[in-house]
């Protein structure tokens, strides 16, 4: 059924909708006889007929009608995504999928300078945690943690992904954080978006390992399934949080949070910076790609992984 002709079903679609072969010839710029000939063909190949043939008029058959409808809501489909191509192949629009948390903490406060910089610059942000799929999606570019994409795209690394203890400094100085084994018996805030990679407390216990601390149980804490959540609770001294080196330096830097202790989680994770390799060509592309460096330097300079410079031309 996959090698019936397209334009054969567009006819029978065309005839199921005036009921009369001589409309439909009209309507499609043929014959008559051509319409005929297509129809009985179809109907050859198929096994079954389409139409009931009186004297002067014409009727679907129970499975012409059927097949009608979804020939009509299938041309229909394929006409709205041709209408959508072309309008997306005209308009300038750069489409970036970011994960939620990232865009929230990092890049929302940050894009006044990327309108300043890039004035012309259309920029559609879509906030999606899931893999992103070019084929599938209606993406240019994304941002995705290390965890989320395996393909092989055009790929420059970001900033590195450190995880260390954060909390409110009020809270450090309400109970006297000094040393991580202090967090016995302290409320904990978990951010367990990324658990269908692993168990949902596995960030805690890696650095509770790490940092050398007994007698503390994560799967006690209370779970947020965005990391901006679980960072929002610890600013309002709700507890103690595990920070992302992307979502928190601007908090660390305002004041809102400190850092506690000096240990920190580095299992070589980072968020990238992905496009299929066709897009990567793209002068605006190019353009965000470079500014995005450029803050992240200015942001963590320990922590970038990419120089600008090498996309500057």
């Amino acid at each position: 059924m996959r090698q019936l002709p397209l334009a054969t079903l567009f006819t029978f679609e065309v005839a199921a909708k005036h009921l009369n072969f001589t409309k439909t010839a009209e309507e499609l710029h043929i014959t008559q006889g051509a319409v005929s000939q297509q129809i009985r063909q179809l109907e050859e190949r198929i096994g079954f007929k389409l139409f009931e043939r009186y004297h002067r008029r014409l009727t679907l058959t129970s499975e012409g009608a059927r097949l009608a409808l979804q020939l009509n809501h299938s041309f229909t489909e394929i006409d709205s995504l041709l209408t959508e191509l072309k309008e997306d192949k005209q308009s300038n629009i750069l489409t970036l999928s970011v994960m939620p948390s990232f865009a929230s903490k990092w890049l929302i406060p940050r894009l006044g300078d990327l309108q300043a910089a890039y004035p012309d610059m259309q920029l559609r942000i879509q906030a999606n945690d899931k893999e992103v799929n070019f084929g599938r999606d209606r993406v240019d570019v994304a941002i995705v943690h290390s965890h989320l994409y395996k393909g092989d795209d055009f790929q420059v690394p970001l900033i590195k992904d450190k995880v260390f203890p954060v909390c409110s400094p009020d809270f450090a100085k309400q109970h006297k954080l000094f040393e991580p084994q202090q967090l016995v018996g302290l409320p904990l805030l978990n951010d367990d978006s990324e658990s269908r990679f692993s168990t949902p407390y596995v960030e805690w216990e890696n650095w509770l390992q790490k940092a050398n601390v007994k007698g503390v149980k994560p799967s006690r804490a209370i779970s947020f399934n965005r990391g901006d959540l679980a960072i929002q609770a610890a600013v309002a001294g709700q507890g103690v949080a595990l920070g992302r080196t992307p979502l928190v330096m601007d908090d660390i830097q305002s004041g809102q949070l400190i850092k506690p202790f000096s240990a920190e989680l580095d299992d070589g994770l980072s968020y990238l910076f992905v496009c299929p390799q066709a897009q990567s060509l793209r002068r605006e592309v190019k353009d965000l790609l470079i500014w995005l460096l450029q803050s992240c330097l200015e942001y963590e300079p320990e922590s970038t992984l990419t120089s600008p410079s090498a996309f500057i031309d």
